[in-house]
């Protein structure tokens, strides 16, 4: 067995999801988990796509969550699409996730125009020649953008949105520059943003943007996150969307974004 086909088994909640992933390959991290949860408000029986799905984390956890929702992960790499497609089984929804292996550049053939309701990606973080990239294939291309750029990301999300569609996507603050970019002179308008800190008294060291197609141009900065309270406990809020992230919610208004 080569060193990228042996697989752990990680369990999240209690026993309620499970997910093999490769043991040193890329794996996910609680900023997957943060992208998964508190999700803008949606209709009944939305369609939501996400770009770059890696071993399936989030449209798992989102599947989970949302049952009456129908879920699009696409993801290019042949490993990990590998992997994606064992998750969706082993937690028995495959009637409600479709793994769609294919490239995000390759938006028109892998998606019908406007069928989306939500989009949510985790983009690669670093433009290529930034920073040195991982050694091992599977981790670079998940974190440099070794195929395709963010405004690859964009003009896909742009495309499977329907009007009033919203993209989610977590970024360091770093690129946000290059997410308003890619949005410039499109239909897709900031609604929301929000800083990632590791504690009160840190930078941040991630955004999370919303952006809505066909929105108002009425962006609202909200209240920070900190990810910890003290050197090592995560704060309440965190400690919830983790516990959250598995699990079925009740769908009241207080579960959606403000």
């Amino acid at each position: 067995m080569t060193e990228q086909a042996k697989t752990t088994r990680d369990v999240l909640g209690d026993e309620e999801l499970t997910i093999l992933q490769h043991e040193r390959g890329y794996r996910f991290g609680l900023d997957a988990l943060l992208l998964a949860t508190d999700l803008p408000e949606m209709g009944a029986a939305p369609t939501i796509v996400e770009l770059g799905a890696a071993q399936g984390i989030v449209s798992l956890c989102v599947a989970r969550q949302w049952e009456e929702a129908r879920v699009v992960a696409v993801e290019r790499q042949d490993s990990l699409f590998g992997l994606l497609e064992q998750n969706i089984a082993l937690n028995n929804l495959s009637e409600r996730v479709d793994a769609v292996h294919g490239d995000v550049r390759d938006f028109r053939d892998l998606f019908d125009a406007h069928s989306a309701d939500l989009v949510v990606c985790n983009p690669p973080y670093f433009r290529q020649g930034e920073r040195r990239p991982s050694s091992h294939a599977q981790r670079a291309a998940a974190r440099h953008e070794l195929h395709g750029e963010l405004a690859d990301f964009v003009d896909a999300a742009r495309y499977v949105l329907g009007q009033r569609g919203r993209l989610k996507v977590i970024l360091p603050p770093i690129r946000l520059a290059d997410l308003m970019h890619a949005a410039e002179g499109t239909d897709l308008t900031f609604e929301s943003m929000r800083f990632f800190h590791s504690r009160e008294d840190t930078d941040a060291y991630l955004v999370e943007s919303v952006l809505r197609r066909g929105g108002a141009p009425d962006l609202k900065v909200r209240p920070p996150l900190y990810i910890y309270q003290n050197a090592h406990d995560y704060t309440e809020e965190v400690q919830r969307r983790i516990e959250q992230a598995p699990r079925p919610q009740s769908r009241t208004r207080d579960d959606a974004t403000p």
